[in-house]
C-alpha cells in the first residue's frame, strides 16, 4: 500500500523540498557570465562573441564602450541599460555619444592610437607591430616619461630612431608575446600586478611563459586633455 506524504519523516520531506529548490535556483541562475572588451584587432571570425570556458563560465566580448558602461553600472549598484546613453542624449536634443575608438585610421593614411584599458595597449601595440607603424606607436602610445628618459642620450629624434630599430629587429618575438597575451585576459594566462602608483605589469603566467622570449608588458596610466589614458611603458 502506498504511503502518503504525511507518513514520511519531516526531515526527509524538508530535504527533498530543499533539493528541488536548489536545482530550480541553479537552473534559473544559469552559468556565470563575464563581459570582456573586444580587442580592437580581433574580428568576430578571429574571436567569437561568446566563449565557454572549461568550468562553464561564459565570456562575452562586447564593444569597449559597452564594457565601460557595464562596469560603471555595476559600480553604482544598478542594472546595465543599453539604451540609457542614447535616451539621455536624445532628451538633450543631441546625437548619441561618440564611440571610443582605440585605433582610428585617418584619411591621409595615418592612424590615431589611444587606450583607456591595458588590453587596448596590448591590442594597439600588436597591430602597430603587425603593420610596422613603429614611429607612430612611439609618438602616440609610449609613455612620456619613458620617452624623456630615452631622449637623455642623443635627444628625442635619436631615441625615436632607436625604438624603431629595436621594434623592427624584434618584431616577430614581440608579436608572439602580444598575440598570446591578447587572448589570455579572459583566462588565467595573464597575471596583472600593480608595479607603481600609476603603473601595472602584465605578465604571462608561468605555465605558458616558458616558450616566449618576451613575457612582460608594462603600462602606465596618465591624464591627457581627453581624459585618463593608458600608455606603453615597456616590453621585456
Amino acid at each position: 500500500m502506498a504511503r502518503s506524504a504525511a507518513a514520511f519523516p519531516t526531515s526527509i520531506v524538508a530535504a527533498a523540498v530543499a533539493a528541488v529548490l536548489a536545482a530550480f535556483l541553479l537552473a534559473s541562475c544559469g552559468p556565470r557570465v563575464e563581459y570582456r572588451p573586444r580587442p580592437g584587432f580581433a574580428s568576430e571570425e578571429e574571436l567569437p562573441n561568446e566563449v565557454v570556458l572549461d568550468d562553464g563560465t561564459v565570456i562575452r566580448y562586447v564593444p569597449v564602450t559597452e564594457y565601460i558602461a557595464r562596469k560603471k553600472a555595476r559600480k553604482e549598484g544598478r542594472d546595465y541599460d543599453p539604451e540609457a546613453r542614447s535616451r539621455g542624449a536624445a532628451a538633450l536634443g543631441g546625437p548619441p555619444p561618440p564611440q571610443f575608438l582605440s585605433w582610428e585610421e585617418l584619411q591621409d593614411g595615418a592612424v590615431r592610437m589611444q587606450a583607456i584599458m591595458p588590453e587596448q595597449v596590448v591590442a594597439n601595440t600588436m597591430r602597430a607591430f603587425r603593420e610596422e607603424r613603429f614611429g607612430e606607436l612611439w609618438d602616440q602610445l609610449v609613455a612620456e616619461g619613458l620617452k624623456r628618459r630615452a631622449a637623455e642620450e642623443g635627444g628625442p629624434d635619436a631615441a625615436r630612431e632607436r625604438f624603431v630599430g629595436w621594434a623592427s629587429a624584434r618584431r616577430t618575438e614581440v608579436m608572439t608575446l602580444l598575440n598570446r597575451m591578447s587572448f589570455g585576459f579572459s583566462t588565467n594566462a595573464v597575471i596583472i600586478r600593480k608595479s607603481g602608483p600609476t603603473s601595472l605589469t602584465l605578465e604571462l603566467a608561468p605555465q605558458v611563459a616558458g616558450e616566449f622570449k618576451y613575457r612582460v608588458v608594462e603600462v602606465e596610466f596618465g591624464q591627457t586633455k581627453d581624459g585618463e589614458r593608458v600608455f606603453l611603458l615597456g616590453i621585456r
